[in-house]
Formats: C-alpha cells, structure tokens, sequence
C-alpha cells in the first residue's frame, strides 16, 4: 500500500502540474458594440413615469402663486410623447411625437431648433456608446435628454431633466421605449 501510495500521488498532481504550466490564452479585447439608434419607438407607459404626477409632486410645497406659476412651466415644457423616431448618420434627427425633429450633428455642434409653439431652442448632441444627451437651452431654461439604449438593443431610456436658475430643485422624469419590429 506504502508503494502504491506515492505513485498515487504522482498521478493525481500530474494533471495539476500540466494545468498550471500551460499558457492562459490571449483575452480578447471587448469591441465596442455599435448603437443602433435608428428607428420608430413606441412609448412603454406601463415602465414610464406619468408626467402630470411627477409635475404636481414637485411643485406640492411651493406656495399657491409659485405653485401655479411653476407648474405652467413645467407642463408647457416638460411633455409626455407616445412616439420617438431617430434618424442617425452623420447628425442625429430626432422627432418626439407630432414635434417638430430636432436635427443636431452627431460632434456637439450646436443647433437652432424652434419648436411648434414657436419656442426658440439651441440644441447639442453628445454621444458615448449606448448614451446619448440632448441638450435644448431655452430662454432661461435648459432641457436635458438622456437617451440610454438597453443591452438588449430593443428599448431604451429616456431622463428628461428641466433646469431653471429661478427652479430651487431641477425637475426631472423618465419615459421608456420600445423598438417597433
């Protein structure tokens, strides 16, 4: 048994001995994915913030004339869509429901947008794999949108942040979307 142990052994730590000395194969660099921004996309209410209540949460401590007047502000500016479609290339088109588009090029360019009450916007496109920010400044207001593209490519995420220098805290919301097939 004595003799048999040591050739037992041998045989057990022989495998090990071969895995330690074999050369771990080259990790491969992860590739940037590609972003298909392309396409229609359908609002997912179910997954989206209701605008209306975020709006009357956020103005609920402000006195009755600060109420009133923020809330206007906030409802003209901040508005909930059923539609998203997104043209990419070159610059970036960018249709919020029946909204005019909003065409930025794709290197942080700024752009006039104006939009169909007449509201005179600048607007900037920054991208960074699967983000996207659009960025309207307004007369006294900045809209910030946040497009994230899920992993699975088929939805994405869009924070709406509303900012004003007079707003104590920014207002902000988020909507998702679904890819149409």
């Amino acid at each position: 048994m004595r003799i048999l142990a040591p050739g037992l052994s041998f045989l057990l730590l022989c495998p090990l001995a071969a895995q330690k000395s074999r050369t771990p194969a080259a990790a491969s660099e992860p590739r940037a994915v590609k972003v298909d921004w392309d396409g229609e996309w359908t609002l997912a209410a179910s997954q989206s913030d209701k605008v209306g209540e975020q709006i009357e949460a956020h103005v609920s401590d402000l006195n009755f004339a600060k109420k009133l007047y923020w809330k206007k502000k906030l409802q003209s500016a901040c508005q909930e869509f059923n539609k998203l479609d997104i043209l990419a290339g070159e610059s970036f088109s960018v249709t919020m429901g029946r909204e005019r588009p909003i065409d930025t090029p794709a290197d942080g360019t700024e752009s006039d947008w104006k939009r169909s009450d007449d509201t005179v916007f600048k607007a900037t496109l920054a991208k960074d794999g699967p983000t996207m920010i659009q960025t309207l400044t307004g007369d006294g207001f900045t809209l910030r949108y946040v497009y994230s593209m899920r992993k699975d490519g088929n939805s994405l995420a869009l924070q709406v942040t509303y900012t004003h220098p007079k707003l104590d805290n920014p207002f902000s919301y988020k909507l998702v979307f679904k890819r149409n097939d």
